[in-house]
């Protein structure tokens, strides 16, 4: 997959991860509109801004529009970028996939707004919202220099548990090594940090926050924790944004543990119940998690594998085509390459 496929992705699938529904300020809801913009509706942007540079709104849907096509001049969207900054560090639109910049994508872009970023964190060290928004800046392209402002703002708020969520889904991103597997001691960092976190959340975020416990929890192989952690996210569940990832990493949590106690009809039937999920935003968006799929697959349970893939067809919008071309492959005796879709 090209380089700057991945970083769409993933830097989408951050995003998406880390802010449950919605967006939580109207330059977010503006960037969120850019992604649908014609070119001749963007050129018009840029007439407006070249007319009044303070335009925010026109300018935070520039953004949207410049990265939903990351092909179309991306210097043009790293000049927007590094206004932001310089003229609106404190604005939201920063935070999410829209306020980077991949140094292999641009080089010279990114270095100005590495400059940029520096620079008010120079002038105002203590500014946590800056932090945030740099630390969001970084999350991609220097993993250490986010680790290191997200530890500063912890720093200075060693009761917000936000610093350590970041934290650890940057030691989680660290863990993963394909196709080698797991990194453990970096799953086993990301897991501290989760548990930091979760003790320091209210009610709502701690249901977030679930899903990831166990997971690196059953990576680091503490089955009773991950077992802990996957029994609540099961249990009296509200009906939000996060109710279908609960129920689907959940039970699937709950069958890799019974495939790993040998117990393959108890996995099989974990696997089909994370199937039925309602769907969320990140499971309509990038789809299902594969790895219990794929060790049933390995085991023969091939039937129950392509129950799984046809009720993932019910929620995985934009994925209709591979779930099909899966299905396509595995009844043709083959076995499709999961690694993308493997979180845990």
């Amino acid at each position: 997959m090209p380089v700057h496929r991945l970083f769409l992705l993933g830097a989408l699938a951050a995003f998406l991860w880390l802010v449950p529904a919605g967006f939580t300020e109207d330059l977010r809801q503006e960037a969120h509109k850019g992604w649908d913009l014609s070119a001749a509706e963007a050129a018009e942007l840029e007439r407006r801004l070249a007319a009044d540079p303070e335009d925010r709104p026109a300018r935070a849907q520039l953004l949207g529009y410049y990265f939903r096509h990351h092909r179309t001049d991306p210097s043009r969207k790293a000049g927007h970028v590094v206004w932001f900054i310089r003229n609106a560090p404190e604005a939201e639109v920063l935070e999410g996939p829209e306020g980077q910049i991949m140094p292999v994508l641009d080089t010279e872009g990114f270095a100005e707004a590495k400059e940029a970023w520096l620079d008010q964190l120079e002038n105002e060290p203590r500014n946590v919202t800056f932090l945030r928004h740099a630390a969001a800046f970084f999350t991609l392209s220097d993993e250490t220099l986010s680790a290191e402002l997200l530890e500063r703002a912890e720093d200075i708020e060693p009761t917000n548990g936000e610093w350590a969520r970041e934290l650890g889904q940057i030691h989680w991103r660290e863990a993963r090594r394909f196709p080698e597997g797991w990194d453990t001691a970096q799953a086993a960092r990301a897991l501290a940090h989760f548990e930091r976190a979760y003790a320091l959340s209210g009610a709502s975020g701690r249901g977030s926050l679930l899903a990831d416990l166990g997971m690196a929890a059953f990576v680091v192989g503490d089955l009773d924790k991950a077992r802990t952690h996957a029994g609540t996210m099961l249990a009296d569940i509200p009906d939000d944004w996060n109710r279908g990832n609960r129920v689907h990493y959940g039970n699937l949590l709950l069958g890799r543990i019974s495939l790993a106690d040998g117990d393959l009809r108890g996995a099989g039937q974990y696997l089909l119940a994370a199937g039925r999920n309602g769907g969320s935003p990140q499971l309509n968006s990038f789809g299902p998690d594969m790895a219990l799929a794929r060790d049933l697959l390995e085991r023969g349970e091939t039937q129950t594998v392509l129950r799984y893939l046809e009720l993932c067809l019910d929620f995985w919008e934009m994925g209709q085509d591979r779930l099909k071309n899966w299905i396509a492959l595995i009844e043709g005796g083959r076995t499709p390459d999961f690694s993308r879709h493997l979180r845990f």
